[in-house]
């Protein structure tokens, strides 16, 4: 084959892969915005959807905290007889493990309602955080990239725009949900404060959204793209916009890139660095936790202390239960003073009930401080770090 031959096949090759690379990348970006707008459209629907959610959690709790009052309920009431009342009705109450696993039983159906709902913010969120990092300067007017009819150039950047601006708000969802919203009775005031605040960041984000980019758009899923190519280019010009436009698709791809995109103008090594220097007394935490989680299922065999954590030992996942408390360090506006002790937590049936189950069953109160101590140093470290990252949204 004559050598100008093979170098016209080449630039052919090259031409083709453009093409391909750059429908790809911008057929992947409509796609983004239709699931961003869908999404937006549908809010209402949703939001209504996670507040009946986040109603039926508080009245879970609350029926379950009747279940088993303790006289602080008496001496903190404004009322003080229907308080002693609804104390003494706790104490002499039959069936209290039936209805336990009667509210169980509708946590489960309320969490899988959650569980879909959660699925399809998902989605949401991936497609906004992806626009984030999408590449302003395909979107130019050129002779090369033809939208669809109805789609400028000029709307596509005003919403990768848009979705730059609000992406900080994202880290706030930055957790594994299928982890976090656990069946844990103990925990449902944790999970509906979490769902409400996943409830009002997402409205802020839509409503940002919808005012910036989408108030003028019609809601329709366009993939109609034409790349033109027949405009004169030399085979140096397609091999560098090729490489250009595959390294664009494999950075909005990178979610550790992503991750560091959502600090904006905030650098994200001030973040590392405080994580770099709590991290080990947050790990020594999760040894001497499971080491006493250990200590008490030693002296109690046969307990049930999975209140405490997932097992009756409490290795890893066991641990989860009582670390998820932890990533909210605060709830209504008001910092969780978590020590454990009986004055902190704030969250009466989460932590606490730890100490409750411990005492119950008449555990070494040695075990129970220290458990306590290292609880209390674990939130200063968490707490620490929550204030970074709110520092950044």
């Amino acid at each position: 084959i004559p050598p100008e031959t093979s170098q016209t096949d080449d630039a052919l090759c090259y031409r083709k892969e453009l093409q391909e690379a750059l429908c790809r990348y911008t057929t992947d970006t409509l796609t983004y915005i239709h699931t961003v707008r869908a999404f937006c459209e549908m809010f209402s629907k949703w939001m209504l959807w996670r507040d009946t959610e986040v109603e039926m959690m508080r009245d879970i709790k609350d029926r379950l905290e009747a279940l088993d009052l303790n006289f602080n309920h008496v001496t903190k009431s404004e009322k003080k007889g229907k308080a002693f009342v609804e104390y003494m009705k706790s104490k002499v109450t039959v069936n209290v493990d039936s209805k336990r696993v009667a509210l169980e039983n509708e946590l489960v159906k309320v969490l899988k309602d959650t569980a879909s709902g959660l699925e399809s913010l998902s989605s949401f969120l991936d497609a906004v955080e992806k626009l984030a990092v999408t590449s302003l300067h395909v979107f130019t007017e050129n002779q090369v990239l033809h939208l669809p009819e109805g789609i400028s150039p000029e709307y596509v950047q005003a919403v990768i725009l848009a979705a730059r601006v609000i992406c900080p708000l994202l880290l706030d969802f930055k957790r594994d949900d299928n982890v976090f919203f656990l069946l844990k009775l103990q925990n449902v005031e944790v999970l509906a404060y979490q769902l409400d605040r996943y409830i009002q960041t997402s409205k802020t984000i839509c409503e940002k959204l919808d005012k910036s980019c989408f108030s003028d758009f019609g809601l329709k899923m366009a993939v109609e793209t034409v790349v033109d190519l027949d405009v004169d280019l030399s085979e140096d010009d397609i091999q560098r916009m090729l490489d250009h436009v595959n390294q664009l698709d494999e950075i909005r791809m990178n979610e550790q890139f992503r991750m560091v995109f959502l600090f904006q103008e905030e650098p994200c090594h001030g973040f590392i660095s405080e994580f770099d220097k709590r991290q080990p007394t947050m790990l020594q935490f999760l040894k001497e936790l499971e080491e006493t989680a250990v200590q008490l299922d030693r002296m109690n065999k046969g307990a049930k202390i999975s209140s405490v954590a997932g097992s009756s030992v409490g290795a890893v996942g066991g641990v989860l239960s009582i670390v998820g408390l932890a990533l909210i360090p605060f709830t209504a506006g008001v910092s969780l003073a978590l020590t454990m002790t009986g004055v902190g937590l704030g969250i009466t049936s989460g932590v606490n009930s730890a100490v409750t189950t411990a005492t119950e069953v008449g555990v070494n109160a040695t075990q129970r401080k220290k458990a306590s101590e290292v609880f209390k140093n674990f939130m200063e470290d968490v707490q620490s770090l929550q204030s970074c990252l709110e520092e950044v949204t």
